[in-house]
């Protein structure tokens, strides 16, 4: 009876710890707190392809997806695109980088960390089996809280769109959105050829001010960059009256990123 009512005593005593241990996991226990990079940057690059840099750096992570355009002179000059592995606890990826004219031109791999709404360092060097084309390099990014934070309207995209992403070849985009965040009509120059695209943009989250983007080319006769077919991305807005819409989209091979203004 003795030895049973110990049996008893210990049994108890390992299901009170296990439930303690338990209560400390979580986010309802007050255990660790799960941490996330996602949020819209700015930024500078050091090394890489120093021409396409200079002017502005600007980026957005989002659900395991980092997206940095650079702009030079002559406007939007490299896309990073990188697929994060794990961002609970790095920036490790993998991801390529696209040229001014939307050209996929370097296998990336990525690596760096993070200070929760407040930084990210990230550093890059091309995947090649011969000699790098891209010399590796870093990207310091500084979090844009008061951006992030304002929230998403679809309303608020309405309107008529325009940016040049390579003034240096006079390359232009317009994007008509309706009300609903559809891409009722778009275009982008190049050269003597123009392209035409619809599409659309979707609240991620209400909190946040972050858009999904399905950018759709009909591929502009066989001259246009974007070849036929959707163009997965991400955009925000800024501004006081959020008169400027930021959009990067890319498939793996071609991509796209513009600074947009209102009209």
């Amino acid at each position: 009876m003795e030895n049973i009512f110990k049996n008893q005593l210990l049994t108890s005593a390992v299901i009170i710890a296990a439930g303690l241990a338990l209560s400390g996991c979580g986010s309802s226990g007050g255990g660790t707190t799960v941490t996330s990079p996602n949020g819209i940057y700015t930024g500078a690059i050091t090394g890489g392809d120093v021409s396409s840099t200079g002017a502005e750096e600007k980026a957005i992570i989002y659900n395991n997806r980092m997206l940095v355009l650079s702009n030079n002179a002559n406007g939007v000059s490299q896309i990073f695109d990188a697929s994060l592995s794990d961002s609970e606890n790095s920036l490790a990826a993998t991801g390529f980088r696209y040229g001014a004219t939307g050209l996929q031109l370097n296998n990336v791999t990525y690596d760096g960390s993070y200070i929760e709404g407040q930084s990210a360092a990230v550093s890059f060097s091309e995947i090649t089996t011969g000699t790098p084309t891209l010399p590796s390099g870093s990207i310091a990014l500084t979090a844009q809280s008061n951006v992030y934070s304002k929230g998403s309207d679809i309303s608020r995209l309405a309107g008529s769109w325009t940016g040049i992403f390579d003034s240096g070849f006079g390359l232009s985009m317009t994007l008509i959105i309706d009300a609903s965040g559809n891409i009722a009509n778009g275009s982008a120059d190049l050269f003597t050829e123009g392209c035409v695209f619809t599409g659309s943009l979707s609240i991620i989250n209400s909190a946040i001010n972050a858009y999904t983007v399905n950018l759709i080319s009909d591929g502009g006769s066989g001259q246009c960059i974007l070849l036929a077919g959707a163009y997965p991305g991400l955009a925000w807005t800024e501004g006081d009256t959020n008169g400027t819409l930021v959009l990067m989209a890319a498939d793996g091979n071609r991509g796209r990123a513009v600074v947009l203004t209102k009209n």
